[in-house]
């Protein structure tokens, strides 16, 4: 946990904050300077959405070229709406089976595309990784550093990937 939310990986996230926090601002110059419209709420979501998927994933959510991004926020966005509303088979067992609101179906859509993109950002890691052996080590994401305790069988803590795409989910 150190590792991973210490002050040192703090500290070498810092560029990453910062250069995220300089293209708001110019975002924002460049839409006063057209006089259109902000919505600072959204505008800073996407800021908070930028820095920790950078941080946690090595890539912005909003200018990813595939969307992937986006497309997990938006998917962790539905997985805690689904989670959170009422359930007619979790209060009544019985009816449990039948999913007669459909939220069991929706839930696994979601969650089985949540998974297929998570396993190709890990799988990018990972062959990332493998290129990367032997030269100059880079700042690390936490994806990294969860991919090493998952590699390294000598770990106090064993992780699945799937505990990486939960933990990954959580933060984002």
């Amino acid at each position: 946990m150190t590792e991973l939310l210490g002050g040192r990986m703090l500290h070498q996230h810092l560029p990453i904050r910062e250069e995220e926090t300089k293209l708001f601002f110019k975002s924002m110059m460049k839409k006063a300077c057209f006089g259109e419209e902000v919505n600072i709420g959204k505008e800073l979501a996407m800021l908070a959405n930028n820095i920790i998927t950078r941080m946690a994933l090595g890539r912005r959510c909003c200018d990813d070229v595939e969307g992937e991004g986006d497309q997990l926020i938006e998917l962790v966005k539905e997985m805690t709406e689904l989670g959170g509303k009422f359930n007619l088979g979790d209060m009544l067992w019985f009816v449990k089976r039948l999913d007669l609101q459909g939220f069991g179906k929706r839930l696994e859509s979601v969650r089985s595309r949540y998974d297929a993109i998570m396993e190709k950002i890990m799988k990018e890691h990972e062959d990332a990784r493998k290129k990367e052996m032997g030269g100059d080590e880079a700042v690390r994401d936490l994806l990294d550093i969860l991919l090493d305790i998952y590699n390294d069988e000598s770990s106090e803590i064993g992780l699945t990937r799937e505990n990486i795409k939960a933990f990954i989910m959580v933060i984002n």
